[in-house]
């Protein structure tokens, strides 16, 4: 990149980018380029859990542009090895990182043919166990919890999987977690302790070197997902059951970061890799309560099913 971005680590001196990221900046393709067939997607603006946005291949099919309702716009070359962004005040360069390193940097993975979930991700006893869920399902509370009780966090948002010799690798990505007031006062006692991700959002950064226990060296292979339910206020709650079958299947394809986006050859190949990492690795669905103060006891059920797993 041509700028710092906050809670990313460097590159090694020398070392050929895999993706290359200019700020305040369009490629020579994109100017005055009429978009092609009209918008490949767009955001309503009747959805609360999105953001309005339309994505548009541009003439030529040299690459894609994202283009948001606050005006912040990224152009994603075709084989989404170069990115391309762009805002106006009142938004940041720190507003832009949030959707950079979150709908972006999923798009421009699946583009490289690197499935990705939406998703956080901790690492117990050396493998990475997942937490995929609906916006406010609570996946970045969770792996905050887990790593203030001292397990290192792969991810927040966007998990990257590779599959390598037969085993699916799950990739670090930054150094802090995205929580809304309510989950940082509960974590920290008082969200102001945590900085503002950005001037203009409410989110706040918790920091896994300060409040955690980092964040995790080197990519270690998947050993289980959990698909985070909506929260109950049942006697039984917070509880973990098994997933399998086709409704654990589709809610997986769900979870699957920018699939609003897929070409025909890219679906398949993510119907593919999920159906292999349904056959690999362990599923649950998991039931957080309604109350709060009951985080800790979903983190026990959690473990306690990773422990019978491995007893099996």
């Amino acid at each position: 990149v041509d700028a710092a971005i906050d809670g990313l680590r460097a590159a090694v001196e020398g070392a050929q980018p895999d993706v290359r990221v200019q700020m305040q900046s369009a490629p020579a393709w994109a100017a005055n380029a009429p978009a092609v067939d009209g918008a490949v997607y767009r955001a309503d603006a009747t959805d609360p859990d999105a953001p309005v946005l339309e994505v548009v291949w541009l003439e030529g099919r040299e690459g894609i542009r994202f283009r948001y309702a606050d005006a912040t716009t990224f152009h994603v070359s075709a084989d989404g090895r170069a990115v391309w962004a762009a805002w106006t005040a009142p938004m940041t360069l720190e507003d832009t990182v949030v959707y950079l390193l979150g709908p972006v940097l999923g798009y421009v993975l699946r583009r490289m043919g690197v499935l990705s979930l939406h998703a956080s991700a901790v690492v117990v006893d050396g493998r990475a166990v997942a937490f995929c869920g609906a916006p406010g399902a609570g996946k970045s509370t969770t792996a905050a919890a887990f790593s203030a009780r001292g397990y290192a966090v792969l991810t927040d948002d966007v998990l990257a999987l590779r599959e390598r010799g037969g085993v699916t690798l799950a990739y670090p990505a930054y150094n802090h977690l995205r929580l809304w007031p309510e989950a940082a006062r509960m974590l920290v006692g008082d969200e102001t302790k945590l900085p503002l991700l950005t001037p203009t959002w409410e989110k706040r950064a918790f920091s896994l070197q300060h409040h955690g226990a980092g964040l995790a060296a080197a990519p270690v292979p998947l050993g289980a997902i959990f698909l985070l339910r909506p929260r109950e206020a049942a006697a039984d709650a917070p509880r973990v059951e098994a997933a399998g079958g086709v409704d654990a299947f589709l809610h997986l394809v769900a979870e699957t970061s920018a699939n609003y986006l897929l070409d025909h050859a890219m679906r398949a190949q993510e119907l593919s890799m999920l159906s292999r990492l349904m056959a690999s690795v362990p599923l649950w669905r998991a039931v957080p309560h309604a109350d709060p103060s009951r985080l800790d006891a979903l983190l026990d059920a959690l473990l306690d099913a990773l422990l019978d797993a491995v007893r099996r």
